[in-house]
């Protein structure tokens, strides 16, 4: 009922009033996942489907090959590496660089490279940093090297290394809680094969690690290392497990039990006497302490695992398997694993976030289009879902998001099956409570779209990236060369909301902040991409701009 004296445009601006009052405040955007929980999740309401056409692009800077990490955000500045190896501070008000750091220039002085691992290895930073006060911290790509810098100055303070593998690298971001930071190492390993046929594959073993910064030494320390894998026995000249890398997205913490989740992925070599397991159905053919595509909870303070759940059979995968034909003398096995292990850590949530969810669980997607919801008590299996349509398969990597209905995704399922023409990605949620798929929205709206990025939640929306669109072969070098796009969906629908084309591919996820978005565009890989990506801030009107209020 509408009542006497007021009109209907009289109630809309009172319901727009009212918005205002209750919005939440926006928090610094911490880390790759926005915060502790690695969800990427803005809860606050200032960029909506009100507002959201508004956007207008504030600041543009370019750089070679460009920033696919995630910013960063402290008071009036957002951190961010860059491909061509810098690190950045920027105050987005004004788009000013208050400093700016050589990232290459620092990884070659802790050491030289030699030839063969210059080839492999990018001298460069890919990690969304973590800041505790005046103390930012970010990893390396060659060396394996955690820094720490003044976040006011940029000023190197320490850099530590925390895998010795010559192969080793930083790919996942940090997560900073009381005291500590939380990441782990991956590996150039993987792909090391393709790239040199000649290469003794393998030896790498993967690790989730714990450090602390002393600040009156000004010195990181390593806190505890938790490895991925058994040792290969004293003596032994065979080839041994290797791989369980530790890759992307920002591992999450469970500050009630206080214990950080890593997930992991792909074996790349398994003793001979463990090659029947590649044909086994079940993970138990596993001896214990071999974790490959396992997700662990382990204790923050002393680095014990108090569960880990294997969730796959034996995946053998690296470089070798995909050459044709396939070379088996560094293939681990024939046919090849499936290659679909976890590209992201997981996702902490509180039984007290949701309505109806029973226990705190953690959520993760994995690259075969199953996205689990675990006990984080146990490790138990809540539920296991394949989110692809008709259990096609598909590629969740680069991680999710999550609020209190549901779990958002992006799923570029299209390029592992020719036959399967619906899209060549979705974007999708699923049901927080269940699992099941609450909407799936193609990519191939306006373009023949490709995408792999994690997803961001804002309001009533969820952000989604475009990497770029296929219009030839569908090889990573046509979409690479290809404009990526800014995608806005309502979150409760899937319906597109706002769409706005970049000037290059867009790998990078969103940070929200405030009436701010942030993000970068381009990537670099092999002779893939060789031009330059941006980092873009943009900002919507006030909530009535656009009402003419």
């Amino acid at each position: 009922m509408i009542l006497q004296g007021f009109t209907p445009l009289c109630l809309f601006l009172a319901s727009l009033a009212g918005r205002a009052t209750a919005r939440r405040s926006s928090p610094d955007w911490a880390g790759w996942g926005g915060n502790i929980y690695n969800n990427r999740w803005a809860e606050s309401d200032d960029i909506t489907a009100f507002n959201v056409k508004t956007l207008t692009r504030k600041c543009y800077l370019t750089y070679q090959y460009g920033v696919s990490a995630t910013p960063v955000v402290s008071d009036n500045t957002v951190y961010y590496p860059t491909w061509n190896g810098s690190f950045v501070a920027l105050d987005y008000t004004t788009c000013s660089v208050r400093w700016m750091l050589n990232v290459t220039e620092l990884i070659l002085d802790y050491g030289p490279l030699s030839p063969e691992r210059a080839r492999s290895l990018y001298q460069v930073s890919r990690t969304s940093p973590q800041i505790d006060g005046d103390i930012l911290f970010f990893g390396t790509q060659a060396h394996a090297l955690v820094v720490a810098v003044n976040r006011h100055t940029g000023a190197v303070l320490d850099r530590l290394q925390i895998n010795s593998h010559p192969l080793a690298v930083i790919t996942i971001s940090p997560t900073f809680w009381q005291g500590t930071l939380f990441l782990g190492t991956s590996s150039y390993e993987e792909p090391a094969p393709l790239i040199d046929p000649n290469y003794p594959c393998c030896s790498y073993i993967g690790n989730a690690a714990a450090v602390t910064f002393d600040r009156r030494r000004d010195k990181l320390v390593l806190k505890w290392s938790v490895s991925t894998l058994p040792p290969p026995d004293p003596g032994s000249t065979g080839v041994g497990w290797s791989g369980a890398a530790v890759w992307g997205s920002q591992p999450s913490i469970d500050p009630i039990r206080k214990q950080v989740f890593f997930a992991t992925g792909n074996v790349y070599s398994f003793p001979p006497a463990y090659a029947h397991c590649a044909n086994e159905t079940s993970e138990a053919c596993l001896p214990p302490g071999v974790n490959q595509e396992a997700v662990l909870a382990v204790d923050t303070e002393s680095g014990r695992v108090n569960w880990v759940r294997r969730l796959n059979r034996m995946d053998a995968w690296n470089g070798a398997c995909v050459t044709d034909p396939i070379d088996t003398a560094n293939c681990p096995s024939e046919p090849p694993g499936r290659d679909a292990d976890f590209g992201m850590a997981p996702t902490f949530v509180s039984r007290r976030t949701a309505a109806g969810l029973g226990e705190d669980v953690v959520v993760v997607g994995q690259k075969n289009a199953v996205v689990y919801a675990l006990g984080a008590r146990d490790g138990r299996i809540v539920y296991a879902r394949n989110v692809s349509p008709e259990g096609q398969g598909g590629g969740i990597s680069w991680g999710i998001a999550v609020d209190d209905q549901r779990i958002y995704y992006t799923l570029p399922y299209g390029g592992r099956n020719a036959n399967l023409n619906v899209s060549t990605t979705i974007y999708g949620a699923a049901n927080l409570l269940s699992g099941k798929a609450a909407w799936r929205t193609p990519a191939t709206l306006t373009s023949n779209g490709i995408a792999f990025t994690g997803p961001t939640v804002a309001g009533d929306l969820v952000i989604y990236s475009k990497t770029g669109v296929i219009t030839g072969d569908g090889s990573p070098s046509d979409y690479y060369n290809s404009r990526g796009a800014l995608v806005v969906l309502n979150k409760r629908t899937g319906e597109v909301v706002f769409e706005t084309d970049l000037d290059t591919n867009f790998w990078g996820g969103v940070a929200v902040q405030g009436r701010y978005l942030m993000f970068g565009t381009g990537y670099r890989t092999g002779v893939t991409y060789l031009g330059d990506g941006s980092l873009w801030v943009m900002k919507v009107g006030h909530h009535l701009e656009q009402h003419g209020g």
